[in-house]
């Protein structure tokens, strides 16, 4: 019976240290493996560099992966449990982003060679180089996840704008053709039609302008009126109510009446330049006329009234010469 026991405890012991032993050498691959990844990680980091790609994302993911490694090994030498399957995880994503990184501008640098190909200068292509700028500041960014989709944006934006090219082409193609037809077939009826329009343009233009003009003059009374309207409307906010202070009051009653100033400067000269389109030749140089004759007749006025100022001044002085020599 002690017998039986005594080999049964061996068979335990026995079974105990090959576990452990097992345990020890599983052990020993992850962090061969760790170590491995490592090494790879930083020859990922160094051929990122050397091809001119952002490697911030990598330099922070392998920063994480040794400083667990650095942990692990601390809890190693002191004789505590260790994990080095977490360092893993972070060569993994390395080992990730380096091939998204080559398959985005793999697929950036085939995108501008299709886009050189096919946009011409004439083509609008502008939605085609948002979405290409858009690509570069994802590859920049390290973002390299969305580039593929914007990659195909960008072939089916250049797509339709070849298509909407080749159709707008055919329109202008064909309607200039239907145009030089026309031309050819009515020519005689389009040039009466032209010499009918420039006549009626002659006789009419004065009237059109006058009303152009009266429209304007109208347009800015309504304005003026609007101006005043508001204008008693801030004064009964403030006065009244008190629902503006006294800076806010100040403020809209001097823009506004800046603007009311600004129309009764422009009212008279449009009314002015009414009254140079209704006048004649003739009544246009009868006002001139006038006009150098009121100048002329104040000239001679003030000219008058200054020697009249002048008369008695020299009569005063010769009279006190007199007196004195006497």
């Amino acid at each position: 019976m002690i017998r039986g026991t005594a080999k049964k405890l061996i068979f335990i012991i026995f079974l105990i240290l090959i576990i452990q032993f097992v345990n020890a050498e599983e052990n020993l691959t992850i962090q061969k493996q760790a170590e491995l990844c490592l090494i790879d990680s930083r020859l990922i980091l160094n051929e990122l560099i050397e091809n001119n790609f952002s490697y911030e994302r990598v330099n922070d993911s392998l920063n994480r992966a040794q400083n667990l490694y650095d942990a692990q090994k601390v809890l190693e030498q002191k004789g505590r449990k260790v994990d080095f399957s977490l360092i893993l995880p972070y060569c993994k994503d390395i080992k990730d982003i380096r091939n998204l990184a080559f398959e985005a501008i793999d697929a950036y640098f085939s995108l501008k060679k299709f886009y050189y190909v096919s946009i011409t200068p004439e083509m609008n292509a502008s939605e085609v180089d948002v979405i290409i700028a858009e690509i570069e500041d994802e590859i920049n960014s390290e973002r390299y996840e969305k580039v593929s989709f914007l990659v195909n944006s960008a072939y089916d934006k250049i797509s339709e704008v070849k298509s909407s090219y080749t159709t707008l082409n055919l329109f202008y193609t064909s309607t200039a053709r239907g145009l030089k037809n026309f031309f050819q077939k009515n020519w005689l009826s389009v040039l009466i039609t032209i010499f009918t329009l420039l006549i009626l343009f002659f006789i009419y233009h004065k009237a059109i302008k006058q009303r152009i003009v009266e429209n304007k003059i109208k347009n800015l009374g309504l304005r003026r009126k609007n101006l005043q309207e508001l204008i008693k409307k801030t004064q009964m906010d403030y006065f009244q109510y008190g629902k503006i202070s006294e800076g806010n009051y100040n403020i809209r009653i001097r823009q506004f009446a800046e603007f009311i100033r600004d129309i009764d400067r422009q009212i008279p000269l449009l009314k002015e330049e009414i009254m140079k389109v209704g006048k004649t030749k003739v009544e246009k140089d009868k006002v001139k006329r006038t006009q150098i004759r009121e100048i002329k007749v104040r000239k001679s006025e003030s000219e008058k009234a200054k020697r009249k100022v002048r008369k008695p001044k020299i009569k005063r002085v010769k009279t006190r010469k007199t007196k004195r020599k006497k």
